[in-house]
């Protein structure tokens, strides 16, 4: 259980993932009652900024250059055993699992923003909830559990090379105008498919794009 500063609830994050780090701050900001502290690219940035010790929380992503997410939970523990640390990978790492038991307070979960909050709401701020099962339960999918969303996934629509272009594109930031410019189509056709893409796929807008996109890992595809 988090012990806070009033209500608010101060964090920092440590992601390499730019746009990934962007929606999990915004998400979390939703919130008027969370403060951000300190927003950095990787390990050593965060650890830099640590000896504040001001968070009430910290969101890490395992995998980062300069100092990976593991040797800055080492680095943060070392000092504090307390403070509750939220490390996250795309997929379960056993391993890593194992490493992350030794260190208190701390929990390794999916990346996915819908994933960190309910772990943070239900698991660490209010514990309704035992972790343990989420790890477990977490542990299953790269199997049988993942292969099965997948094929459902792929079953249900697959966007097609010029929607994956689409995600890219909105992933790195260009606005409809200007990826009509670069895939040679007017900017009314750009919002079009942009439109009927979110639709298909359940979506209510271009942010929801950009998630979908960094979450499925349509952003960094050959396609």
């Amino acid at each position: 259980m988090i012990k806070l500063l009033g209500n608010i609830i101060r964090f920092s994050v440590a992601d390499a993932d730019y746009y990934f780090k962007e929606i999990l701050i915004s998400t979390l900001l939703n919130n008027p009652f969370y403060q951000l502290i300190n927003n950095c690219n990787n390990g050593h940035e965060l650890i830099k900024q640590a000896y504040a010790r001001q968070e009430d929380i910290f969101f890490i992503d395992l995998y980062m250059p300069v100092i990976s997410g593991i040797e800055a939970i080492k680095y943060i523990r070392a000092r504090d055993t307390h403070t509750p640390i939220v490390t996250y990978s795309s997929t379960y790492q056993e391993d890593v699992a194992k490493m992350l038991i030794e260190f208190p307070s701390t929990f390794y979960c999916e990346k996915k923003t819908i994933i960190i909050q309910d772990l943070l709401k239900n698991y660490i701020l209010s514990p309704l909830k035992k972790y343990d099962n989420y790890l477990n339960e977490w542990k299953k999918q790269p199997n049988a559990v993942n292969e099965y969303i997948e094929r459902q996934r792929k079953a249900w629509y697959t966007p097609s090379t010029i929607e994956i272009q689409l995600m890219k594109l909105s992933y790195e930031g260009l606005s409809n105008k200007e990826m009509g410019v670069y895939l040679n189509l007017s900017s009314r056709t750009i919002d079009t498919y942009i439109k009927r893409l979110t639709e298909k796929l359940g979506l209510r807008n271009k942010i929801d794009l950009i998630r979908f996109s960094v979450e499925h890992g349509y952003y960094n595809s050959s396609s």
